[in-house]
């Protein structure tokens, strides 16, 4: 009885561990605080096969899809990834931490603010 009670809680604890999907996947427009003013960003978010994936666009960067590369979720609440630039000719880092269910606050670069909010 015991054996069969601890099979039944490690499978519904294994569904559960599958079926919940990182917060951070969707579509979320971003704004970040820079010394030449205010860059606005989408930033969309995917997980296939359990990696997570993503890519950004923005107005400033000509609206080319710009791939999110070294994903990193290892907190629930938190992302981080970096994305390089040609115009500045470097990768930058982002991290983002929940700020409730559909938003989300860090920083570029260490230094600049960045705001989200999911769309």
């Amino acid at each position: 009885m015991m054996v069969c009670l601890m099979a039944m809680l490690f499978v519904s604890n294994n569904t559960y561990a599958q079926d919940k999907k990182n917060p951070f996947i969707g579509s979320w427009l971003a704004t970040a605080s820079t010394p030449m003013g205010d860059s606005e960003m989408t930033i969309v978010f995917e997980e296939n096969d359990g990696k997570i994936t993503g890519y950004m666009t923005a107005e400033a960067m000509g609206e080319e899809k710009i791939e999110c590369e070294d994903i990193n979720t290892e907190k629930a609440d938190e992302i981080s990834f970096t994305f390089y630039t040609a115009m500045a000719g470097m990768n930058i880092d982002v991290y983002l931490t929940l700020d409730g269910e559909n938003a989300a606050k860090g920083a570029m670069m260490g230094q600049f603010p960045v705001e989200a909010k999911r769309k």
